[in-house]
């Protein structure tokens, strides 16, 4: 009467279909699953906003054992119920860097040890006309940069 009670549903796949797991996966196999998607889906690397957005939401739930068992037995609005929006209010790409230690998403590489700190971009306008634009023709550019000397380490 006060609230209504979210209906026992027990074909609950959308979730694993966008990881393409099966409902049995384990957490080692959501992880590989959603690392592999996310890489391929990622807008950084043309994928679509959308569809990486799903893949996260998917993850944020199955990945969490209590989250998992009430979208497994009653269902996604069960879960917007409960948690306001169904997303929880996270972005997912906090997901997405979990995975691969805040840097560059393609940039491969371990989260161990130091990372080399990175310098500013280095930008240079080039003239180039529409039609090589269209057609993609390579030109080169040189530039020069300032460097530290190896032996004193910039220091003299």
């Amino acid at each position: 009467m006060f609230g209504r009670r979210p209906s026992k549903k027990s074909d609950n796949t959308k979730f694993y279909e966008i990881l393409g797991v099966p409902k049995t996966a384990s957490p080692e196999d959501l992880k590989k699953a959603y690392k592999k998607a996310a890489i391929k889906n990622h807008p950084d690397k043309g994928g679509d906003p959308e569809k990486f957005k799903e893949l996260a939401q998917a993850y944020e739930v199955l990945s969490d054992p209590e989250k998992r068992e009430i979208y497994d037995q009653y269902g996604e609005d069960a879960l917007k119920e409960g948690m306001g929006n169904g997303g929880g209010g996270h972005d997912p790409f906090d997901i997405f860097s979990s995975f691969f230690g805040g840097g560059s998403p393609f940039g491969g590489g371990s989260s161990r040890g130091r990372r080399q700190r990175r310098g500013e971009d280095v930008v240079h306008p080039l003239k180039v006309s529409l039609e090589d634009l269209y057609l993609g023709t390579t030109k080169k550019l040189s530039l020069s940069r300032n460097a530290l000397c190896s032996k004193c380490n910039g220091k003299g």
